[in-house]
């Protein structure tokens, strides 16, 4: 049958299948297809990357577009904008930094009751970091505590703070309108929000009665310590994502109670208690054990820059090793007395997990290489990183057996021998599970051309910024690569890049060659965790 005969619903479902570059050069087909391929609905789930505030009018207007349901906007917004936006069909909105007061002297801010109502109606809200007015910002909580459509509203994450960034202050909003807001939503990211005692206590109060539908909370940076520990416990629990880095939530009058709920009953997934201490919480008595085996029930655990004491250590590997759900552990720049921690125990432990950060944390020579050793067998981890601890004593066998079990691999300026590197790279010649390798800061100078260049044709990713790169080298790995070949991103500093010559560049088939200014250390998207 000629394709152009087919009806009209069966082209509509194959476009349905396509994406969205693919049915951009459908579209230019003929007028048949363009009739059914310009249809909003099979644009609606499109994300333009982001849409500068004098451009909105024309792309809301744009007829394939009229049911879109993602937008981003950078810079600000007037209340000529947010008319637009009140007609439109969107679900996610995403005004990340934007200006929606004090845009200029010259220039009204928007209109707080017309916020409200936009901001009301949308489904997902990102408004990181976006300058509200106090008007505005109680507007919005007054309606949504009437009625809302929003079931995640983001103010402010725990990224990293730029020098211009401005944190939203919401302690003027009256603790119950703040807490009945709020428990109308799934998902609440209001970290460092300068939230007051009260309205923690009130957000308490409302998430441990029937109606509340909060599942994630991120209250990073605000101070938990003067909660009351069991209804704190109660309500807490009951979440699926909870956020309580930076929170004094070691200081509680009864930290036992939190882990005690957990160990009985949690619907917990995922948990960050990244710097918060454990270890010195005043005398208090947190049990070893109970800690242990609360923490051992989750299955995403962030614990970066955790304080936690040594005994506290070692019931914890000690519990993983015999039973964990965990499966994704972030154990970065966490200090402890290594010594009470059995080898066997922690590597048997993290060995269970899919991923692992562990970088420059305590971990000594004989637990290092356990690891190491267990992994060389068997490990079921698919991502590891260990930058900035030494690896030198790993013998350079089973380092390079232990490293080419693992898919994503960081080793940032780890101390790694050069015969470690030279049996690594041979090793993945031959063959590996690696597809993304980062050595960064690491010197990759007296790593024989041939063996480095054999060895990244095997890798999807290596990055390799400041790490002293020959020009042979460089030129080597880039020439070798063919239609076919596996690697398809390099990334380099720009004092490497400035040694590969014009004709190398013409000539290499890698589909990207990244160059950095400066190293950005491998992170998740956040907002993943909010809206995917």
């Amino acid at each position: 049958m000629c394709v152009e005969l087919l009806p009209p619903e069966i082209l509509f479902c194959i476009f349905n299948f396509l994406d969205f570059p693919d049915l951009k050069t459908v579209v230019q087909v003929c007028n048949h297809w363009r009739g059914i391929g310009e249809d909003p609905v099979l644009w609606k789930s499109i994300r333009i990357q982001e849409v500068h505030p004098e451009d909105l009018k024309i792309v809301l207007n744009f007829p394939r577009l009229a049911k879109l349901q993602y937008i981003k906007i950078s810079d600000w917004l007037v209340d000529e904008h947010l008319e637009l936006l009140k007609r439109c069909s969107l679900e996610i909105l995403d005004i990340n930094r934007c200006f929606l007061h004090e845009i200029d002297p010259e220039v009204a801010s928007v209109n707080p009751k017309l916020l409200s109502d936009v901001l009301n109606n949308m489904e997902v809200v990102n408004a990181n970091r976006a300058n509200f007015s106090e008007d505005q910002l109680l507007q919005i909580f007054e309606d949504m505590s009437e009625s809302t459509r929003l079931k995640t509203l983001i103010l402010n994450t725990t990224e990293e703070i730029d020098d211009e960034d401005i944190l939203p202050d919401l302690s003027h909003i009256s603790p119950d309108l703040f807490a009945q807001a709020l428990a109308k939503l799934e998902i609440v990211q209001i970290s460092e929000a300068f939230l007051t005692g009260e309205q923690l206590e009130a957000l308490i109060k409302y998430m441990n009665l029937e109606g509340s539908k909060i599942k994630q909370l991120g209250i990073a940076n605000n101070d938990v310590s003067e909660i009351d520990p069991t209804e704190f416990a109660k309500a807490l629990n009951k979440l699926e994502k909870l956020d309580l880095s930076g929170t004094n939530f070691g200081y509680q009058e009864l930290p036992n109670a939190f882990f005690k709920q957990m160990v009985e009953t949690t619907n917990l997934k995922v948990l960050d208690l990244g710097f918060n201490s454990f270890g010195n919480n005043n005398n208090r008595s947190l049990d070893p054990k109970l800690f242990a085996r609360a923490l051992n029930k989750i299955e995403n655990l962030r614990m970066v820059g955790v304080d936690i004491s040594d005994i506290q250590a070692r019931e914890f590997f000690k519990r993983m090793c015999v039973q964990t759900q965990i499966k994704e552990l972030y154990f970065e720049d966490c200090k402890y007395d290594m010594s009470l921690v059995n080898p066997n125990f922690m590597a048997s432990g993290l060995n269970k997990l899919t991923k692992l950060k562990m970088a420059n944390s305590s971990i000594n020579g004989p637990q290092c290489l356990e690891l190491f050793l267990r992994m060389a067998q068997f490990t079921k981890l698919q991502y590891l990183d260990l930058s900035f601890l030494d690896l030198c004593g790993i013998p350079t066998d089973i380092f390079a057996e232990a490293i080419n079990k693992v898919e994503k691999v960081i080793l940032l300026d780890c101390h790694i021998t050069n015969d470690q590197l030279v049996t690594l790279f041979k090793t993945i010649a031959l063959s590996t599970n690696i597809h993304y390798l980062d050595l960064s800061l690491i010197s990759l100078e007296t790593v024989p051309v041939d063996v480095i260049a054999q060895g990244a044709m095997k890798l999807e990713t290596l990055r390799i910024v400041d790490s002293d790169l020959l020009k042979e080298q460089l030129d080597e790995i880039l020439l070798r690569v063919a239609s076919n070949s596996k690697l398809k991103l390099v990334e380099i500093s720009y004092e490497d890049a400035f040694v590969v010559s014009d004709e190398v560049i013409e000539n290499t088939e890698l589909k990207e060659l990244r160059v950095s200014e400066d190293y950005e250390y491998d992170e998740e998207n956040w907002m993943q965790l909010y809206y995917t």
